[in-house]
């Protein structure tokens, strides 16, 4: 299996969620930027700390694209939920629509 966590840089209020058969994995993700050296929430409490559930979100993703397999995306502070497609690519594809990274990131 793919490790998403080197592929996906975000905001760590983007969360990036995988449909396979009928369970939803929620990507951990790493930190890549933290001054304060705070400790890393788990991800309940990153869900919590925004006023949202693991299964609150999962059941609006089930709405938005009727539970099909692929890669979702999660903006857990605007509570906004996306269908990115089924690769990675599609995953950073969907970010860049939204205003996040470069299509070059070593530029």
């Amino acid at each position: 299996m793919i490790n998403f966590d080197t592929y996906i840089t975000a905001p760590i209020y983007y969360r990036v969620v995988r449909r396979c058969g009928t369970q939803w994995h929620f990507v951990k993700g790493e930190t890549f930027y933290n001054p304060l050296n705070l400790p890393k929430p788990s991800l309940d409490s990153l869900f919590a700390t925004f006023g949202t559930s693991l299964r609150s979100c999962a059941a609006k993703l089930l709405s938005i694209n009727g539970g099909e397999e692929g890669f979702y995306l999660v903006d857990i502070m605007n509570k906004r939920y996306y269908y990115c497609g089924k690769s990675v690519q599609d995953i950073k594809s969907k970010l860049l629509e939204l205003g996040i990274g470069r299509p070059d990131p070593h530029i």
